[in-house]
C-alpha cells in the first residue's frame, strides 16, 4: 500500500484535525481507579506542522501508564461477537450479568483495571455491538470507581489508514448499514470516529505491559510515544510504527513473522527468546508482556508449543490472551476466557505477591504464573465453549 494513496484516501482532515485528537478517548480520560496514580508523560514528540499541533500528546502519551493495588483483568480480541465477550466478562466477575441492552451493562469489579488488547472489529457480526458494551463498561466502571482501558488493535488501526481496505471491509459494511459513513468515521469525525482515533496504543500497569501484537523491538515507553506521535503527524495512522509487518499492532507469532519466524526470534533461529524478552520488558520498566492479536499456535526455538486457542505463558514474561473466543475465529472450539492478576501480601514475609490466573468463559481456571513459583512455563489453558446447562425437565 502506498502512503500517498492512503492520505489520498482520507484527506488533509486526517492530519490537521484527526491527530490533534488522537489517543483522548474515554479510555485514557476516564477518572482512575481507587488506588491507582498515573505518572506524567515522559517524552514530547516533534508537534505537528499543520494548523492544528498535536498538543495533548505530552499529557495523553500512546503508552497509558498507571499504577494500582486493585486487580487487574486483561481481555484479548472480541472480534465483534458480543455475546461471547459477554459470556467471558460475567464469569470473569467484571459484569453483574448479560445485560439487556449493552448500555445497560453493570460493573461488579470494584476498584480493579480492566485492560482490553484490541480488535473489536471484523471477523464477526456486530462489531458496533462489541464497541458498544465496552463503552457502556467505561462509564459503568468510572462511576464505581475502576478502569477499563480499550487499546488499539490492528483492525481499528487498519481500518482508521484505509477505510475502504480489504481486511476491514466487515466493518465497513457494518458502518453503511448503521447509516454511518466510512471515511467520516476513519477521519475521526462525529461520537464514533472520536472514540477510535482516541484509543491509546498500549498500556503499562504496575509492571505489566499491555499491547495487541506484543513486539515493542526493544524500545523504551517513551521511545514508543515518540514514534508514534510523530509517525501519526507525518503519515496517519498508515505509519510504520502502527502498520508495519513488524510493528506492535501488527507483529506475528508465526511463519509470517521476520524471515518466516515469530517476532520475539528477531528474524533468527539463533536468538533465544527469553534474552529477547528480558531486554523488552527491561527496557520497558515492567517484567511482563501481554498480548492478543493471534490465536493459533506458536512454536519456539526449543520445540515447546502453543496450540491453537490457548491461553498461554513462557517464562512468566510473554503472555498470550487472544484464545479465539469469537465464533467467527474460533467458531465452536473455544469460548475465550480473561487473564485475572492478584496482589496480595505474604503474612510471614511481607513480600508482595502477584498471581496471573485464566478464567475461561465456561468457568474452567488455571494459574499461568506467580510470584513465589515463578513459573518459567510453558502454562497453558484451553477454554472450551459455553455449553447452556439443559433445563429439568418438569
Amino acid at each position: 500500500m502506498k502512503i500517498d494513496s492512503v492520505l489520498k484516501a482520507l484527506g488533509v482532515a486526517l492530519l490537521t484535525c484527526c491527530v490533534s485528537i488522537v489517543f483522548m478517548s474515554a479510555s485514557t480520560e476516564a477518572p482512575l481507579a481507587h488506588g491507582v496514580s498515573a505518572p506524567a508523560a515522559t517524552s514530547t514528540p516533534t508537534p505537528c506542522a499543520s494548523p492544528n499541533p498535536v498538543s495533548k500528546f505530552a499529557s495523553n502519551p500512546a503508552v497509558v501508564e498507571l499504577k494500582t493495588t486493585n486487580d487487574i483483568f486483561a481481555v484479548g480480541d472480541a472480534h465483534a461477537d458480543p455475546g461471547r465477550l459477554t459470556g467471558v466478562l460475567v464469569e470473569a466477575g467484571i459484569i453483574g450479568g448479560v445485560p439487556p441492552t449493552p448500555s445497560a451493562v453493570t460493573w461488579k469489579a470494584g476498584h480493579s483495571v480492566v485492560v482490553v488488547t484490541g480488535d473489536m472489529i471484523d471477523k464477526g457480526p456486530d462489531s458496533l455491538g462489541v464497541i458498544a458494551l465496552l463503552r457502556a463498561l467505561q462509564t459503568a466502571a468510572a462511576a464505581q470507581g475502576g478502569q477499563v482501558i480499550i487499546t488499539m488493535g490492528n483492525h481499528e488501526a487498519e481500518f482508521l489508514a484505509d477505510p475502504h481496505g480489504k481486511k476491514t471491509e466487515e466493518f465497513g459494511d457494518e458502518l453503511k448499514k448503521a447509516g454511518l459513513k466510512r471515511n467520516d468515521v476513519a477521519n475521526c469525525q462525529g461520537d464514533l470516529g472520536v472514540f477510535l482515533c482516541g484509543l491509546p496504543i498500549a498500556a503499562r500497569v504496575n509492571d505489566w505491559f499491555f499491547s495487541h501484537a506484543g513486539n515493542t523491538n526493544g524500545q523504551t515507553i517513551p521511545g514508543l510515544n515518540a514514534a508514534i506521535a510523530n509517525g501519526i503527524c507525518q503519515n496517519g495512522f498508515a505509519t510504520a510504527p502502527l502498520i508495519s509487518d513488524n510493528s506492535i499492532l501488527e507483529a506475528r507469532l508465526n511463519d509470517k513473522g521476520p524471515n518466516g519466524l515469530p517476532w520475539f526470534d528477531n528474524g533468527s533461529l539463533t536468538t533465544n527468546p527469553q534474552t529477547l524478552l528480558q531486554s523488552y520488558v527491561t527496557a520497558l520498566g515492567v517484567n511482563h508482556l501481554v498480548q492478543g492479536h493471534q490465536p493459533g499456535k506458536v512454536e519456539f526455538p526449543d520445540g515447546v508449543k502453543r496450540k491453537d486457542y490457548d491461553m498461554f505463558q513462557r517464562y512468566g514474561l510473554l503472555f498470550l490472551i487472544d484464545a479465539g473466543m469469537s465464533e467467527g475465529v474460533g467458531g465452536n472450539k473455544t469460548g475465550g476466557g480473561a487473564l485475572h492478576i492478584v496482589r496480595s501480601t505474604d503474612p510471614g514475609t511481607g513480600r508482595t505477591i502477584q498471581t496471573a490466573t485464566v478464567i475461561c468463559a465456561n468457568g474452567d481456571q488455571t494459574v499461568l504464573w506467580d510470584t513465589r513459583t515463578n513459573q518459567p512455563g510453558p502454562v497453558a489453558l484451553h477454554c472450551p465453549v459455553l455449553t447452556p446447562k439443559p433445563k429439568k425437565k418438569s
